[in-house]
């Protein structure tokens, strides 16, 4: 049986850091509305076109987060405010907004 645990969003990004380059999924609300289920890893350098330019998703006090998609080999940016769920290391987290700190 999978373990469920709740995180708040301001703890997820730390999660997603702490991954050092292991694959994880993760459910999120796209741009337009959609809803989609990624499976990823963080800390993936070498598909970059621009090795020297960093991602708007690199910048501090931003809900953004840079990952490369292995179902589709591209680099993706989740935002943390409308993420669902992540899936690392066996767990689920299940992000709310009603954690505390």
């Amino acid at each position: 049986m999978e373990r469920s645990i709740p995180i708040n969003r301001t703890k997820v990004g730390m999660l997603l850091s702490n991954t050092r380059g292991k694959f994880f999924s993760a459910a999120f609300k796209k741009k337009d509305g959609s809803y989609r289920e990624i499976h990823a890893r963080t800390g993936v350098s070498k598909h970059r076109k621009t090795p020297d330019k960093k991602s708007f998703a690199h910048n501090t006090n931003n809900p953004y987060f840079l990952v490369f998609d292995l179902k589709i080999g591209q680099y993706r940016v989740m935002n943390l405010e409308t993420l669902h769920w992540v899936k690392a290391g066996g767990v689920k987290y299940i992000v709310s907004d009603r954690m505390k700190n």
